[in-house]
């Protein structure tokens, strides 16, 4: 692609750093390796150079900065919301891809970006998450006094599942497992591997969203700055 003047639109040199049409001088820009094309209006671009890094290359304090901000938000509201709550952290990562093409708006978003960032923003999430619901048990147990709840909580889901187990398996050990998921050690295991599914839950959604963001947001005003 011929490169042209910003200023008469005459056709440059590649090495031309003034041109000879109207003597406009001429700025070049040459992207470093891995770093994302950004183009500002009037100036002339090495465009293969420029595009080698597009979509690849993350700015990852201001990634932090924005995955903080709605990771936290997401996380709590994934502890606070049961039903859809990982949908959230989905919606989350769409939201923080928008912010971060609004502060890079001429970058061009693809999706290892979106799914560095929704990482990102998922491994933050599922750590509020996993703090929050923490706090919650023990102020529903020990400050507002809802153990028996919970225990019975607890007790139909080992129920049903042992059920299921005797219904697939009639030789399965059902009494030794249901003993064992009952027991006190049993009841903080069964929470445990919850919060740590739903925390795998909420990074793979956040990653879905962040690639779904990138495609939504990648071609606005970049590819326009390219083309």
């Amino acid at each position: 692609m011929d490169l042209v003047c910003h200023r008469c639109s005459a056709t440059l040199e590649p090495e031309a750093f003034y041109c000879r049409e109207c003597g406009a001088p001429q700025i070049r820009y040459v992207a470093e390796e891995g770093e994302a094309a950004q183009i500002t209006p009037g100036v002339s671009v090495n465009i293969q150079a420029a595009t080698d890094g597009i979509g690849t290359s993350v700015s990852w304090k201001m990634a932090i900065r924005i995955a903080a901000l709605v990771g936290t938000g997401v996380g709590i509201l994934s502890a606070l919301l049961a039903a859809g709550s990982v949908l959230w952290v989905a919606v989350g990562a769409v939201v923080a891809m928008g912010i971060y093409h609004r502060r890079r708006p001429l970058t061009l978003l693809g999706p290892r970006v979106g799914a560095r960032v929704g990482a990102l923003l998922g491994l933050i999430a599922a750590t509020v998450a996993f703090a929050s619901n923490s706090i919650l048990l023990v102020v529903q147990r020990y400050g507002l006094h809802q153990g028996n709840e919970i225990d019975t909580q607890l007790t139909a889901i080992v129920k049903q599942a042992a059920a299921r187990a005797a219904t697939m398996d009639p030789q399965a050990p059902v009494v030794t497992f249901t003993n064992f998921w009952l027991s006190a050690e049993g009841r903080i295991g069964l929470i445990l591997l919850t919060m740590a599914f739903l925390s795998v839950l909420i990074i793979l959604f956040a990653i879905a969203g962040g690639v779904l963001g990138a495609q939504i947001y990648r071609s606005s005003r970049g590819s326009k700055a390219l083309s």
